[in-house]
């Protein structure tokens, strides 16, 4: 599916459609194109299937009451979601039977939040790869069909075995849910496996099984599962735990990038330099190629600040910042060291003249105008180069030295030497 971001809102009444349309656009950032009849939705989706990343339907519309706008989406490959102020058992199981993204009931103040928080996490589940093991075909089917109305990408394996080939082919997949009693290799050693590779905070794994021994969930968790689903599943809790475990993942990659980066330019900063430096030269070395590390700074960037003011230096730091990582896309660390200085560890190849790159980002930097309101702001860098000392600490320090010559001799300028 496209990386769309319209929502089909069809909903017949004005005042609500109002307020969730804005919502929607509002906290999330997606267009909302809304329907208030049958009729018109059905023409929208004819026209359009391809245009939304889901639909959120009311399912009792003056022209069709019965629920017949969500067959219509369903038959188009839209995902939907139903919105509804009714609901009973009967009207459960017709839910569950369509596989919808979710139904959820418009019976307190906080179910809006439910919906922009359902609708944020199907845009979101698009990237994210699932891998079904389980010996049973029917099985793995059925799971595949409840985690593709969620918009996950599913893969399958038929045990242990298949599992780890499937995970070397593709190691992005971000959860696992594996059964327990499997030919060749079950969950348990499945699992072991699987932990030994990644960690909490790299790969979720839920654990499944129709045992009703109760030692089983308790050996999966220990063995490394974040979570336990047992056999027969009720379709809520199972979507439920899926989302709680994607989620998980969501919010520890939110955290270490938090940790890692520096938040105005989104450059890596000391802490991750530091904590990453050794493994990159250790990698030069393997490779046989040359570590440098240039510092750089922006020149009188408090007369920047003075002149214009922070919100326009801030801009220029921005813009400095996506020059660096232009400039050193790969075999790089690039990060904001504080205020207006970076640092640049870099793997050149063999007889590679060290200033030469550095350079054109000096030129490139030289070059480029930054707008801040009314303001048209130039400004040049000095760069101090070092390749020839031992170790990281002998690097910097080094190439701190070389920065301050580079200052003293007129600024603009690399000093590699």
């Amino acid at each position: 599916m496209a990386d769309t971001t319209t929502v089909l809102l069809v909903e017949d009444s004005r005042f609500f459609a109002s307020m969730l349309k804005r919502r929607i656009e509002d906290v999330l950032g997606f267009a909302v194109e809304w329907k208030a009849t049958y009729a018109e939705a059905a023409q929208a989706m004819d026209c359009c299937k391809d245009d939304f990343l889901v639909a959120l339907l009311d399912v009792t519309l003056p022209d069709a009451p019965n629920g017949e706008i969500v067959t219509h989406a369903l038959n188009k490959g839209i995902p939907s979601i139903i919105f509804t102020g009714g609901f009973d058992g009967k009207m459960r199981e017709q839910f569950l039977s369509w596989n919808v993204v979710d139904y959820i009931l418009k019976d307190s103040a906080t179910c809006v939040d439910t919906l922009l928080h359902t609708i944020d996490r199907v845009a979101r589940n698009r990237h994210v790869k699932i891998l079904v093991v389980d010996d049973s075909h029917s099985m793995r089917e059925a799971l595949a069909r409840l985690l593709r109305a969620q918009l996950y990408q599913v893969f399958d394996a038929t045990d242990g075995v298949h599992a780890l080939e499937v995970m070397d082919r593709t190691p992005d997949i971000a959860l696992v849910i594996t059964d327990y009693d499997m030919p060749r290799m079950d969950g348990f050693e499945l699992i072991k496996h699987l932990r030994e590779k990644h960690s909490k905070s790299e790969l979720a794994i839920i654990g499944m099984s129709a045992s009703g021994d109760t030692l089983t969930s308790a050996r999966l968790l220990k063995n490394g599962a974040n979570d336990f689903v047992p056999k027969p599943f009720n379709v809520e809790e199972f979507h439920c735990r899926v989302g709680n475990a994607v989620e998980m993942l969501d919010h520890i990659a939110l955290i270490r990038r938090l940790s890692e980066t520096d938040t105005l330019t989104g450059l890596y900063n000391r802490r991750y330099f530091f904590d990453r430096a050794g493994h990159f030269l250790g990698r030069c070395a393997e490779a046989g190629r040359t570590p440098c590390v240039a510092m750089v700074d922006i020149d009188h960037f408090k007369a920047v600040n003075d002149t214009y003011g922070h919100g326009a230096g801030d801009a220029v730091l921005v813009d400095v910042a996506r020059a660096l990582a232009d400039s050193f896309p790969e075999r790089a660390i690039v990060s904001r060291f504080g205020g207006e200085e970076f640092c640049v560890l870099a793997s050149l190849a063999p007889g590679e003249p060290p200033a030469r790159a550095f350079d054109a980002l000096r030129a490139r930097i030289e070059s480029a105008t930054t707008h801040a309101g009314d303001a048209a702001i130039r400004v040049t860098v000095s760069i101090g180069v070092a390749c020839d000392a031992p170790g990281l600490h002998a690097l910097i320090t080094l190439a701190d030295d070389r920065l301050y010559a580079a200052k003293h001799s007129g600024r603009n300028r690399v000093v590699d030497g």
